[in-house]
């Protein structure tokens, strides 16, 4: 899988990059060991395309957008996420349109 590159938002006033990989990776500006990892279920439907019996369930949201990552940093800001430790981990999973902390 080609190695994308982190892209800048905002929210509530604070600077934070991600990227999608299989997974959505976002980092506060200034603090790359610091992460939020969210968990939409994505999968390669091309992987599956011959093995429909083994097919995970459908995700959503189909295309990742800046509002769709806005409103999940957001939901882990606000369940105790802190962007200002050196080393703090959180993943969160969205599925059925509701966020889970998993970590």
């Amino acid at each position: 899988m080609k190695k994308r590159r982190f892209r800048p938002i905002k929210v509530e006033n604070l600077d934070f990059n991600w990227r999608f990989q299989g997974i959505i990776d976002v980092r506060p500006n200034g603090n790359k060991n610091n992460s939020l990892t969210i968990d939409f279920g994505w999968y390669d439907v091309w992987e599956f395309v011959n093995d429909k019996e083994n097919e995970p369930s459908r995700f959503e949201p189909k295309v990742v957008t800046p509002k769709f990552v806005s409103d999940s940093i957001k939901f882990a800001l606000n369940n105790g996420w802190d962007i200002e430790r050196h080393n703090s981990k959180l993943k969160i999973v969205y599925k059925d349109k509701n966020y889970k902390i998993v970590e």
